[in-house]
């Protein structure tokens, strides 16, 4: 298992060692600390990307409906499940990009996934017009990292605010793009996926082809 070091940053680029996180922000005040937010949004985004190997199984609270979604993954033994309120379905396989179309299809409007939240730090870390604060909070008993961007013109979403766990999952997400509005929590979460409990989610086959 990926052991991700805290989110670090309002160090002078260069330094030999980056300050902790706790009551820093950024945005607007100079290149020294435009830099220093280029490096924690690059790690949060990377944090993202390399998480997405683990195998987990994490539920969110869409804050608007009280939906619950439920998602696990593991990419290792090649399977997949996502459930929707009473809805469920399951995927297995083993091309990771296949699961990564999948998973987005099936959470379209509800959760964004991981490389989508992902891009959307890149791409907020090199546009100098965001403006980012960031802090820390604890959801579902996880530890995580958060950034709020605000004023984003040059992204293709510039405003929205996200955590992520220390493992690298996404923790929450209010964020508005293109016609769809997210807002979602964790509200549970470990580590692994029970296979038995895939196998019997649903009745239908695993969908070789995503």
């Amino acid at each position: 298992m990926i052991v991700h070091k805290p989110l670090r940053r309002c160090a002078a680029l260069g330094a030999a060692a980056l300050l902790a996180l706790a009551g820093c922000s950024g945005g607007g005040g100079g290149r020294e600390r435009s830099a220093e937010d280029q490096i924690a949004l690059t790690e949060l985004s990377n944090r993202l990307v390399e998480g997405g190997s683990s195998a987990y199984t994490a539920e969110y609270l869409v804050v608007e409906s009280g939906e619950s979604v439920l998602v696990a993954v593991d990419q290792d033994a090649g399977t997949a499940a996502v459930v929707v309120g009473e809805e469920s379905e399951r995927w297995s396989g083993a091309n990771p990009t296949e699961l990564e179309l999948w998973l987005g299809q099936r959470l379209s409007g509800l959760v964004p996934t991981d490389e989508d939240v992902a891009s959307w730090l890149s791409a907020a870390a090199i546009d100098p017009t965001a403006s980012t604060t960031f802090s820390d909070t604890t959801l579902a008993g996880e530890l995580a990292d958060c950034v709020d961007v605000q004023g984003a013109a040059e992204s293709p979403v510039g405003s929205f605010e996200v955590c992520v766990t220390t493992g690298g999952v996404v923790a929450k997400v209010t964020a508005k793009v293109g016609d769809n509005a997210y807002g979602v929590k964790l509200v549970n979460y470990h580590d692994g996926v029970d296979a038995a409990w895939v196998d019997g989610i649903t009745g239908e086959t695993p969908d070789d082809n995503g």
